[in-house]
């Protein structure tokens, strides 16, 4: 009975994942991080495609400012969530800054269109129609019908 009993360790450590490991197997299944990696390249110690799907799993789970990201990190388990164990102190608000200057630098919309494209060749969405809705450019007034008696329809809709 000793035996059994000096194989339990003294510290067992329990982390609330909910659907976080869910949206890691999605993000593994299109090759979130390899697409992130390929588009855009850095010599950092951590890769911006593990800081990007921190960050998603971040969002996904409540978001985080930045510079509290890492206290998000030391709560959970890195190896589980990521892939990988990687110390929470990797996700400082400077490291994770310098990431999202280096995706605005490459591209949003870009790197958006990649991970699209890469969804739809793993997933094989139904794709007769496609939508891109954004909120950062205003488009308000733009596309008025003619001041007219008569009403008209609109010819653009933006959703």
């Amino acid at each position: 009975m000793e035996r059994v009993m000096s194989a339990i360790p003294h510290e067992i450590e329990a982390h609330q994942v909910h659907h976080l490991p869910i949206v890691k197997a999605y993000a593994d299944k299109i090759g979130l991080v390899e697409v992130m990696n390929q588009l855009v390249v850095t010599e950092m110690d951590i890769d911006v495609g593990t800081v990007v799907l921190g960050l998603i799993l971040d969002t996904l789970r409540g978001r985080t400012p930045l510079y509290r990201l890492q206290d998000f990190f030391a709560q959970h388990d890195t190896e589980l969530l990521l892939g990988k164990a990687i110390p929470a102190a990797a996700f400082n608000d400077d490291t994770v800054g310098r990431v999202l200057d280096r995706l605005y630098d490459t591209g949003t919309s870009k790197l958006f269109t990649a991970c699209a494209v890469r969804a739809d060749q793993v997933l094989r969405f139904d794709t007769p129609y496609v939508h891109f809705d954004t909120t950062a450019v205003s488009v308000y007034g733009d596309y008025s019908p003619p001041e007219t008696s008569e009403p008209q329809e609109v010819p653009l809709t933006i959703t």
